[in-house]
């Protein structure tokens, strides 16, 4: 039987310190006889050398006792005031690594607590459980799996943690935080990996008896949920408006509901409807707006269940400018006349470069060069036909007659759905790539389409005259610019809700002229970012609702939503005792 106590306390070991020296002390001040000798003392001390050692040790503690009791009192006190605890028996218990769930789901509620209450619970009492010298490792099962702290015995730490950490309104991914958990246990060793979760997450059958190092405590809480698990506005690309909304609301219970559907835009409601759903049943409702498709567009399911996150979907509706494309070069009647069909485009031509329009108040968003000198810009949405610019890796090799085009071209957002296999080119330019950039396609001799990023520059180059080509005659050339429009300017004009799943990155597009962005999430909690040469990635989307951001020369908002149909069933997938969130009995595997 062995007695573990917890690590020391500063107070009981300067206690020790201290009392044992007093006590030994005090002891000494205790009187004593006076010794005296006389002339037949020499007899007795003989016969007390010849005593065996036991009965000298029993003289020795009979004279001594008091001092010995005294010494294990203390020792005792002492003892008391480090805290023992009967822990264990056997060797040495092994480290924890502890996996958390912070999916949406364990925002679950029954009678006014959530999974994650019951969850918090659990975790603080594994904490208050640890050995002398046992370290925990907390790792979240959130988006991505990620370590919240690594081993550590500190208890203060871990509590501090374990208070402050909430669930997130985004879909987990449990079963990877699993794994990468288990890679942290040392081979042969004691060690434990122990799963906080409501069992609500695909593959969670698979833990269930998975060995003596894996444990599953299973949260409960909360069964009946009706979410919206879709919300877009669509606009006919030629007819400005009305505006479409579509909400897509599903009913994950085993019994028929009705549900009041609200929509809301800056505040004003625009549309209301009794939905009627049964049992597992889905609806898509659509509403008609006549208004600006600008705002922050609102849907609410006025009901009461068990999980509050999927009731509510938010889309940032932006009614974006024209894109201004200026057009350099000698004229392309197909170019401009498929421009024209393009009704978010502003156009504007030139003959010839001229540095003084690249210098007006409101820059252009897209610049043509067709068949005329470019100059070498750093930066900007540029499009050359038949031309180069100084700055670019590439270099002109001569012509070519009538290349064949291979009909494979690359894995790229401009050449998305675009088939160049049966284009006919009379001549095309022979280029040699010297540098970085995508070949979208090519014929046997030379690239024909080429495109970079880099920075703040983003190019589409083509080889050939669009006029010695019938390329503007076949499909994939409206869609080659559209594609082109969309990877410059990227804005969603067909769908102009501005919204993203929690939990996944979201790209700002700022200005050339931006330094800095300040982003302000639902929260109310503001966080600012230098400007990158490229987009802005944003990656804490973890609570759904409306985000805004400013820089000196742009504002906007985007919208983040669950929109997760396995998160938003919230009954678990695996069959164990469950901690509930108002107390049952623990389950473990």
């Amino acid at each position: 039987l062995l007695c573990r106590l917890q690590a020391p306390r500063l107070a009981a070991l300067l206690l020790l310190a201290g009392a044992v020296p007093l006590i030994l002390f005090l002891h000494s001040l205790k009187p004593r006889g006076l010794l005296v000798r006389t002339t037949t003392f020499f007899i007795w001390e003989r016969v007390l050398r010849e005593q065996p050692l036991g009965t000298r040790l029993g003289w020795l503690l009979r004279k001594n006792l008091l001092l010995i009791l005294q010494l294990l009192a203390a020792l005792a006190l002492i003892a008391a005031l480090a805290d023992p605890r009967l822990r264990y028996f056997g060797s040495h218990a092994g480290d924890l690594v502890v996996v958390v769930d912070l999916s949406a789901s364990m925002k679950a509620r029954e009678q006014g607590l959530s999974r994650f209450d019951a969850a918090r619970r659990e975790w603080l009492s594994l904490v208050d459980e640890l050995g002398s010298g046992q370290r925990m490792m907390v790792i979240g099962g959130g988006a991505q799996p990620r370590l919240l702290i690594p081993f550590t015995a500190d208890r203060r730490r871990l509590r501090d943690l374990a208070r402050g950490v909430e669930a997130t309104d985004a879909p987990g991914r449990m079963k990877d935080a699993i794994l990468f958990a288990h890679a942290f246990l040392k081979r042969g060793s004691a060690d434990q990996v122990v799963v906080i979760s409501d069992g609500a997450f695909a593959g969670a059958e698979e833990f269930i008896s998975a060995g003596d190092q894996l444990r599953f405590i299973r949260i409960a809480g909360g069964k009946d949920n009706v979410g919206i698990v879709g919300f877009e506005a669509r606009r006919q690309p030629e007819q400005p408006s009305p505006v479409e909304i579509m909400v897509h609301v599903r009913n994950f219970t085993e019994k028929a509901v009705r549900a009041p559907l609200t929509v809301t835009l800056d505040g004003e409601t625009v549309a209301q409807q009794q939905i009627e759903l049964g049992a597992q049943d889905r609806r898509v409702v659509i509403f008609r707006y006549e208004g600006a498709p600008k705002g922050r567009l609102f849907a609410r399911l006025d009901l009461a269940d068990d999980f509050a996150t999927d009731n509510q979907a938010y889309l940032a509706l932006a009614d974006h400018a024209p894109i201004r494309l200026l057009y350099v070069g000698p004229g392309n009647p197909y170019l401009t006349r498929l421009l024209r069909l393009f009704s978010h485009v502003q156009l504007t031509s030139a003959p010839q470069w001229d540095p003084d329009l690249a210098q007006g108040k409101d820059p252009f968003d897209v610049i043509i060069f067709d068949r005329v000198a470019a100059p070498a810009l750093a930066q900007g949405n540029l499009i050359f036909i038949d031309t180069l610019a100084p700055n670019l890796p590439l270099q002109f090799k001569g012509k070519i007659q009538n290349p064949r085009v291979h009909p494979r071209v690359a894995d790229h957002p401009l050449a998305r759905d675009v088939n160049l296999g049966d284009v006919r080119i009379d001549e095309a330019s022979r280029v040699a790539l010297k540098g970085e950039g995508t070949v979208l396609a090519r014929a046997a001799e030379s690239p024909l389409l080429y495109a970079l990023e880099k920075g703040k520059l983003r190019v589409l180059f083509l080889a050939f005259d669009l006029m010695a080509s019938d390329l503007p005659l076949r499909v994939a050339f409206p869609i080659l610019l559209h594609n082109a429009l969309e990877w410059f300017h990227p804005q969603r004009l067909e769908f102009p809700g501005q919204t993203a799943q929690a939990g996944t990155p979201v790209q700002l597009r700022l200005t050339n002229a931006d330094t800095a962005v300040e982003v302000t999430a639902p929260s109310g909690r503001g966080e600012s970012f230098p400007a990158p040469a490229g987009p802005l990635s944003f990656n804490d989307t973890f609570q759904a609702g409306f985000y805004s951001f400013k820089s000196a020369g742009h504002e906007g908002s985007f919208a983040v939503n669950l929109f997760d149909e396995e998160e938003s069933q919230i009954l678990p997938q695996v069959h164990l005792p469950a901690r509930r969130t108002q107390g049952a009995e623990r389950g473990g595997a």
